[in-house]
C-alpha cells in the first residue's frame, strides 16, 4: 500500500495520546503484549488516560504516544522509565550461600542500575496497524519518543525486541543492539577531575529476547566489551561522581585515591590534561 497524504485541514504525524484513546490503543498494542505483567501494565495506562490523568507531569511515569492520520490512529507507542536490574542477575547465583558476599554484591548492582534506570527511558509497547506498516511510521513514533525523553533530560532509550528482523530495523534506527539474552551497561564514574573508574554490569533479560538502547545525547557511547568470538557492547549510560556503593570509604582507599589525585595534578602540570586525559582514556580501552 503506498503512503496515504492528509487532506487539508485533517491532522497526521505523532501526538500524545488524548483522553478516550485507551480502547483504541489497547487494540493497537495487544499483538505485542507477551504475558499478564504486560497486560496490566497497558491496562493501566489505557485506565489513567481515559480517566484524564496527565502522566507526563510524572517524571517516572509513562506516556502514550499515537500516530494519527486522516482522524484515525495507526500506530501508538508507550515510553517509561527505566526499570532495569529490580532483581539480582543469574551471575550472582553461586554467591547465594555466602550470604554477606551475596548482599555486598547485589547492593552494588542495584546502586549501579539506579543510576541507569534515573537516566533511561524506556520504549515498553510500540506496535502500528498490520494494514500500515511498511510506510515508517514505527520509525517516526521512535524519533517522537526519543526527541520527548531528551527534552525530559533522559540520556539513552531502551527496548526490547524477540526477532531477528525487528532487531536489525533497530539498528538500522541507530540503536545498538545487545547479544540474545544478555545486555551489558558499561559506566564512567568520575573519581576525580581527570580520573574516570570503569565500571560493567550485566542485565539477564527474558529468554530469546535482545536489548536494544538508543543514546539520546552525544556522550553517551558504545564499548565493545567483548570478544571477536562473542561480542558484547556495552553502552557509557551515566558518568558522575563516584561514590562507593556499600560502605564508608575504607582508610586505605581514601589514602590511595588522594595518592592518586597527587599523582594526576603533577603529571597535569608535567604534561598538561588533554595528555594525561588521552593516556587515561586508552589505559580503560585496554581495561575494556
Amino acid at each position: 500500500m503506498g503512503r496515504i497524504k492528509p487532506r487539508k485541514g485533517e491532522t497526521s504525524g505523532v501526538r500524545p495520546a488524548r483522553t478516550g484513546e485507551g480502547s483504541a490503543i489497547r487494540d493497537l498494542l495487544a499483538e505485542v503484549v507477551r504475558n499478564d505483567e504486560d497486560r496490566e501494565q497497558l491496562e493501566g495506562y489505557c485506565k489513567l488516560l481515559d480517566h484524564g490523568v496527565d502522566t507526563a507531569r510524572f517524571r517516572e511515569a509513562g506516556r502514550l504516544l499515537v500516530f494519527e492520520r486522516r482522524r484515525t490512529l495507526l500506530g501508538a507507542a508507550l515510553v517509561t522509565g527505566g526499570n532495569h536490574g529490580s532483581a539480582p542477575g543469574a551471575q550472582l547465583a553461586e554467591l547465594a550461600q555466602h550470604q554477606h558476599l551475596y548482599a555486598q554484591q547485589a547492593g552494588m548492582q542495584q546502586r549501579v542500575f539506579a543510576r541507569i534506570n534515573a537516566v533511561c527511558a524506556h520504549l515498553a509497547f510500540m506496535a502500528v496497524a498490520p494494514a500500515f506498516r511498511g510506510q515508517g511510521i514505527g520509525r517516526q513514533l521512535v524519533r517522537a519518543a526519543a526527541d520527548t525523553e531528551r527534552q525530559r533530560g533522559r540520556r539513552i532509550l531502551t527496548g526490547y525486541v524477540w526477532e531477528d528482523g525487528l532487531a536489525r530495523l533497530y539498528e538500522q534506527w541507530g540503536f545498538i543492539v545487545s547479544p540474545p539474552d544478555t545486555a551489558a551497561f558499561f559506566l564512567r564514574e568520575k573519581v576525580t577531575e581527570l580520573l574516570r573508574a570503569p565500571s560493567l554490569v550485566g542485565l539477564n533479560l527474558k529468554e530469546g529476547s535482545r536489548m536494544v538502547v538508543l543514546p539520546l545525547v552525544p556522550d553517551v557511547r558504545t564499548h565493545d566489551v567483548g570478544t571477536d568470538e562473542d561480542p558484547l557492547p556495552a553502552v557509557v549510560g551515566v558518568e558522575e561522581p563516584f561514590e562507593p556503593a556499600h560502605l564508608d570509604l575504607p582508610e586505605e582507599l581514601a589514602e590511595l585515591k588522594s595518592r592518586v589525585e597527587a599523582f594526576v595534578r603533577q603529571q597535569t602540570a608535567f604534561y598538561g590534561p588533554e595528555h594525561v586525559r588521552s593516556e587515561f582514556d586508552a589505559f580503560l580501552g585496554r581495561g575494556a
